[in-house]
């Protein structure tokens, strides 16, 4: 019986700070919680904070799988050696560890991994720089859909609208916009009308404010962040946008 495939889906940005490592770790959270098996890819190479925000020491890196796989040294296929468990259901695989070993790693062999991990898991979440290079233009070509992370901010409309341009230009057609509200909780000058102007393209799901984590380098440093574990009012409205994620990003809606 031929395996099932599991769908990846990457989040990325044209500017750094606009809270994408925040939502992948909040994708992450949801689908584990939904009983899929997740695993979470850092590829912003130059900078990947997931494994500090997992609390998770690490050895081995995707420099070392692409590197041990494109020199014929996985004799026993991507083993634990290169996955970390977060938990039950998440898995991780870590950015660089030197930020020298980022153009080191070879692409030639990366969209091979996607493709054999997909067959592993049920969701794969992929962080990315902010940087078109072609480790990100692979994980773009592999995936079920693309996320987009900006904020109500003039410079990240204007990326945002070239990086729209550049996916009408390529026939991408799986792009979702996802306006981030709860970074900047004042910073709401343009409309989503406005934005539709700028960038050419319809927000599909806007973060709430009040989704604003008010401790979060505490949890950080509690090694809590990827739980999002709260209390009160936050729960409720990460349990009304797990919902919405699950709706946006899965045919049929809810599974």
């Amino acid at each position: 019986m031929e395996s099932k495939k599991g769908k990846i889906l990457t989040i990325t940005s044209m500017k750094g700070g606009v809270g994408k490592t925040t939502t992948t770790m909040m994708l992450a959270n949801i689908y584990s919680r939904c009983g899929k098996k997740v695993l979470v890819i850092d590829l912003d190479l130059y900078n990947g904070n997931l494994a500090f925000a997992y609390n998770i020491k690490i050895k081995n890196t995707i420099y070392n799988l692409c590197d041990d796989m494109v020199n014929n040294r996985l004799v026993n296929g991507i083993s634990d050696s290169y996955v970390y468990r977060v938990n039950e259901n998440l898995y991780f695989i870590p950015a660089c560890k030197d930020p020298r070993q980022a153009s080191k790693v070879d692409n030639r062999v990366l969209g091979n991994i996607l493709n054999s991990l997909s067959y592993l898991y049920d969701v794969i979440l992929i962080d990315t720089n902010h940087i078109l290079n072609v480790c990100n233009m692979i994980a773009f070509e592999h995936s079920y859909k693309i996320i987009n992370v900006f904020t109500n901010d003039s410079f990240d409309l204007q990326n945002t609208k070239s990086f729209v341009a550049i996916c009408k230009n390529m026939e991408v057609d799986n792009l979702v916009l996802m306006l981030n509200n709860s970074l900047n909780k004042g910073s709401n000058y343009y409309t989503n009308y406005d934005i539709k102007n700028i960038t050419k393209k319809n927000v599909d799901y806007t973060i709430p404010s009040n989704l604003y984590i008010k401790n979060f380098d505490q949890l950080v440093m509690d090694g809590k962040i990827g739980s999002f574990d709260t209390k009160g009012d936050f729960k409720k409205n990460f349990d009304v946008f797990s919902e919405h994620m699950i709706n946006l990003l899965e045919e049929g809606g809810k599974k």
